[in-house]
């Protein structure tokens, strides 16, 4: 299987408090990899440090076959346009419309396309995530599942091979929670993207994943299927699972 990303003996620490240590994992081409941990534990550093704003202590960390430490700010820029990112707080702007939220990547990564493309690819974004009718509406006026969508439009705007998905249904209630997990299913199989989902919510995690890894005390403590992991008789597997 073709590794698209790689990291490898990462370590990141914070003053006194190692979070992450020797870690390595691999995301392969079209699955989604879910990293599952408590709170704190270093899910969210380590996708930082995947796309680059944070540098890592040591290890290796490649994103399409680049070693992402060693590259410049233009080149980091173009791996970034095709890697998605869906932060945990969503990010829309509060002072732009919902359409204005979903143009800004466009802006900043594509310069040729003409006014009748950009608004074709604004419309599929919305359809594929059935928001069209609130392309006008500004983010005050939409509830957070709503907002959850529509940052998901924007990362798919670019259409990326990669996307991180932090925490993705946070603060959101189970229905709708359920929601979007089944959303990000429905990506990977339209998009054939590969996705690596952090995540402690057990219930997206057993909808989107193909594989999971656990993270622990800074390290992969183990990895394997939903229902393989279900069934472990770890103690510390099982808290996850009660």
């Amino acid at each position: 299987m073709e590794n698209v990303i790689s990291v490898e003996l990462l370590n990141k620490g914070f003053d006194e408090n190692q979070v992450l240590q020797n870690f390595s994992a691999n995301l392969y081409r079209g699955e989604n990899l879910a990293i599952l941990g408590r709170s704190g534990s270093g899910k969210s550093v380590l996708i930082k440090c995947i796309i680059g704003l944070m540098k890592p202590d040591s290890g290796i960390i490649k994103v399409l076959g680049n070693e992402i430490t060693k590259l410049n700010g233009g080149e980091l820029d173009k791996i970034r346009a095709k890697v998605g990112f869906l932060f945990q707080s969503n990010a829309l702007y509060d002072s732009m419309t919902v359409r204005e939220n979903i143009l800004f990547p466009l802006r900043r990564h594509t310069k040729n396309k003409t006014k009748k493309e950009i608004n074709e690819l604004i419309m599929e974004a919305l359809t594929n995530v059935g928001l069209a009718h609130t392309i006008n509406m500004m983010p005050s006026e939409l509830s957070g599942g709503m907002k959850k969508r529509i940052s998901l439009a924007r990362t798919l705007i670019l259409k990326p091979e990669i996307i991180l998905y932090d925490e993705p249904t946070t603060g959101l209630d189970p229905i709708t929670g359920k929601e979007i997990s089944k959303l990000i299913l429905e990506i990977q199989k339209k998009y054939n993207t590969s996705a690596m989902i952090i995540s402690h919510d057990m219930k997206n995690i057993k909808i989107t994943s193909n594989r999971i890894i656990v993270l622990i005390d800074g390290k992969c403590h183990t990895e394997g299927k939903y229902e393989e992991l279900e069934k472990s008789n770890d103690e510390k597997i099982k808290l996850f699972f009660e």
